[in-house]
């Protein structure tokens, strides 16, 4: 169950920041504006917060942690940590945003 806690957050957190930086590479190249970046990680954080949250569902029943109460209750928990997670990486994300500087 704790790999499970972990595995889940890790990926939440590794696609988050990988996003975070695909799409702080554009906001450098000039190719988005710094809204736009924001605005399209907003996005995709929210998209990898919900699908992990599902993958997370689907992986809990498979695992069968589902049929007892404890571990059922545990793996609600790993739910929201997950998206608690991408939300955190978010806040993180949407402070460290920069423009290209300018001479």
């Amino acid at each position: 169950m704790l790999a499970y806690f972990l595995i889940g957050m890790v990926l939440a957190a590794a696609l988050c920041f990988g996003a975070y930086w695909l799409i702080q590479q554009k906001v450098l190249e000039e190719v988005l504006s710094l809204d736009d970046g924001k605005g399209y990680f907003l996005v995709a954080c929210i998209l990898i917060g919900f699908v992990l949250a599902l993958g997370g569902f689907y992986t809990g029943q498979t695992l069968g942690f589902d049929q007892q109460e404890a571990s059922s209750t545990l793996m609600a928990l790993a739910i929201l940590l997950y998206i608690m997670v991408t939300m955190l990486t978010l806040i993180f994300g949407l402070v460290k945003f920069r423009e290209p500087e300018h001479y």
